[in-house]
């Protein structure tokens, strides 16, 4: 009974998330970023705030992307959502203790899978980067891309994160920015500094986008 009700609710997800963006003007931001580094061989880690994970799922499908999913109930409906979506979930937490999700991510992506990751998560504080992306980013090679998602009508939930999602036949920005190459020598001298230039970046994508949703 519990694997048919996660196995209801992951593709009602799908679903749901898949017809409204049926609906949708889609506009994307910067996407010659990850052109560019495709050109090069390189992966990348896609770095997106909490608030987008469901969207997240839905821009990056069919990509066979590396995306983590934390272990909570949530999570499990989410993962199953991001195997259904074309990707690959990874359980659980670069910033809270999760070693192995954290191992399981960057040997993606050195097969050649990009990934995703949400710097806020699991708890937050909202908006607030936490070192885990910057550690796979080094373990790995690949830099960091920013990722926000902003409509022009949403719902916003009543959850920790203020989770978004777009109301149909609206109008959707999807932005990045970056890629940023996480140095260790820079990381060993001042690691808040290059957490504080990484929350920089992020923050400057998210006005790019709320200024490209205005235009």
């Amino acid at each position: 009974m519990k694997h048919f009700k996660l196995l209801l609710l992951s593709w009602l997800y799908k679903t749901v998330v898949s017809a409204i963006m049926l609906t949708c003007r889609v506009k994307y931001v910067g996407k010659e970023i990850e052109e560019q580094l495709i050109k090069q061989g390189q992966t990348w880690i896609y770095a997106a705030w909490h608030e987008n994970t469901a969207m997240t799922a839905w821009f990056i499908r069919n990509e066979k992307v590396a995306m983590m999913a934390s272990d909570s109930k949530d999570g499990e409906i989410i993962a199953r959502g991001i195997r259904l979506f074309g990707n690959i979930p990874v359980r659980g937490s670069a910033s809270k203790g999760g070693a192995k999700a954290v191992k399981a991510m960057v040997k993606l992506l050195k097969q050649g899978h990009s990934a995703a990751i949400t710097p806020d998560g699991p708890r937050g504080p909202v908006r607030q980067l936490q070192r885990g992306v910057l550690y796979i980013s080094l373990m790995s090679g690949s830099p960091i891309v920013a990722a926000h998602i902003v409509a022009s009508r949403e719902w916003v939930f009543p959850t920790w994160d203020r989770h978004r999602l777009p109301k149909p036949f609206s109008k959707v920005v999807v932005s990045f920015s970056g890629p940023c190459f996480v140095e260790r020598k820079r990381v060993k001298q001042n690691e808040a500094a290059v957490i504080e230039e990484v929350q920089q970046l992020m923050q400057l994508n998210v006005e790019r986008a709320e200024q490209a949703i205005s235009q």
